[in-house]
């Protein structure tokens, strides 16, 4: 009943506005998200017009047009003083309730895990217009804001489509573009001793098996992807991998080209970041709504890997401070602030820094500095909640807030050594 209530103020709302800006975040999730709404109200035969942002804050308020009629995507909940009387969309922890918000929280479900913003747009969407080829963003979206796979509940509804096909078999990065014994070579969670960076290993493995390394898993035929999951998991099993992780549901989108990142959801989360993190959201936009900008996309998907490397590169020369009890310290000094999160992720993920307590990365820029904060599922289970704490810790000077498990904020050079300090006592609190 709350949710029909929620979803019937906010497509009421739309159906009233007449030419509306869509203000959307720049990673995949607010791209797909905003994409959906862009696309959506465009078929409604509206004229909307599209506004990406990598904060909405302080820093940012003057590039909103506050006279206009505003719909934001992937955030606004967190600074619902300024967007009460707008429509939200959002997944993040929000602060109060409003007219026309549509948030996960207040459907009784867990922003982090159970549904993305672009879920909650689809959702929107399909009251709106019915089931559409924007099924595919939605699940798109909710791959790159790593929600609980396999999907559940509400996540599902884009599974209804012809537009997303679900699938069984491994869960590592690059089914669909890398050659096979690249994606062996990165497979990295979980990580498999002997296989995981060792090229050499990789392509003996592949031999052995008659299997092309040329290849990619997803042009793999029935049976040699069969005998291809069943030695790697054999031979995984006998490392004391957990095993049950390397398998599992993943989510292909048959319509569009083979070999291309956009196939497969994982992959095309990955290039929308691309685009986002290095200053060009429209092109993310555009592929979500279907423009010929995918060469361009390509590009700057070369230079983010280039620069993710180089990062965590930076990170493991330089490696984290142990200044603060309860949290890791990385101060980066070339990464750059839109991408500075991703290596926080990276870093906790792989185990490349403690994963028994949250990292948190500080990149400057002009305004001071970006916090960004990772944590991981078995740390909230412990009572970790980084959107609250940086909520907590940045009041009455800073913004802060996202995710229990990610999360980040812009605090200035003056104030930075209160706010970590600020941040050590509430993790401290959480994790006691």
């Amino acid at each position: 009943m709350v949710f029909r209530v929620s979803i019937e103020k906010v497509t009421s709302r739309l159906k009233e506005l007449e030419n509306p800006v869509v203000v959307s975040h720049i990673d995949a999730d607010g791209l797909t998200s905003g994409g959906i709404m862009f696309k959506t109200l465009q078929l409604m035969g509206k004229k909307p017009e599209m506004l990406s942002l990598r904060q909405l804050d302080q820093s940012t308020k003057d590039d909103v047009p506050w006279d206009r009629d505003l719909v934001f995507l992937d955030f606004g909940s967190g600074q619902i003083d300024w967007t009460e009387n707008h429509v939200i969309i959002d997944h993040h922890q929000p602060i109060r309730e409003a007219p026309y918000q549509f948030n996960a929280h207040y459907l009784g479900l867990d922003g982090s895990r159970d549904i993305s913003a672009s879920g909650l747009a689809y959702l929107v969407s399909k009251e709106l217009i019915g089931h559409s080829e924007l099924a595919g963003p939605a699940v798109v979206g909710a791959m790159g804001d790593r929600v609980t796979v396999p999907l559940s509940g509400f996540s599902r509804v884009p599974l209804e489509t012809p537009w997303v096909k679900a699938m069984k078999g491994l869960k590592y990065f690059g089914r669909e573009t890398r050659p096979i014994s690249v994606m062996m070579k990165y497979a990295s969670d979980p990580f498999i001793p002997g296989i995981s960076g060792e090229p050499d290993q990789c392509y003996r493995f592949l031999r052995e098996l008659e299997i092309d390394e040329t290849t990619t898993y997803h042009k793999l035929n029935k049976g040699e992807r069969t005998k291809f999951n069943d030695a790697l998991i054999k031979y995984a099993s006998r490392k004391g991998v957990p095993v049950h992780k390397m398998m599992g549901e993943y989510y292909v989108l048959p319509h569009m080209p083979e070999g291309t990142e956009m196939r497969d959801a994982s992959e095309f989360s990955t290039l929308l970041n691309a685009c986002g993190r290095h200053d060009k959201p429209e092109i993310g936009i555009g592929l979500v709504i279907g423009d010929n900008v995918y060469d361009d996309a390509k590009k700057l998907l070369r230079i983010h890997r280039r620069l993710l490397s180089k990062g965590m590169n930076e990170l493991r020369v330089k490696g984290t401070e142990d200044t603060y009890k309860n949290f890791s310290l990385f101060i980066a000094d070339t990464v750059k602030p839109t991408i500075v999160g991703i290596i926080a992720g990276i870093a906790i993920s792989s185990r490349t820094v403690d994963h028994r307590k949250p990292i948190i990365a500080l990149s400057r820029d002009e305004e001071g500095w970006k916090v960004s904060g990772r944590g991981t599922l078995e740390l909230v289970d412990k009572g970790l909640n980084i959107g609250l704490a940086m909520r907590e810790a940045s009041e009455g000077f800073g913004e802060g807030g996202g995710h229990d498990v990610a999360a980040g904020a812009f605090v200035s050079d003056k104030d930075i050594d209160k706010f970590l300090k600020r941040l050590n006592v509430v993790f401290g609190r959480q994790l006691k």
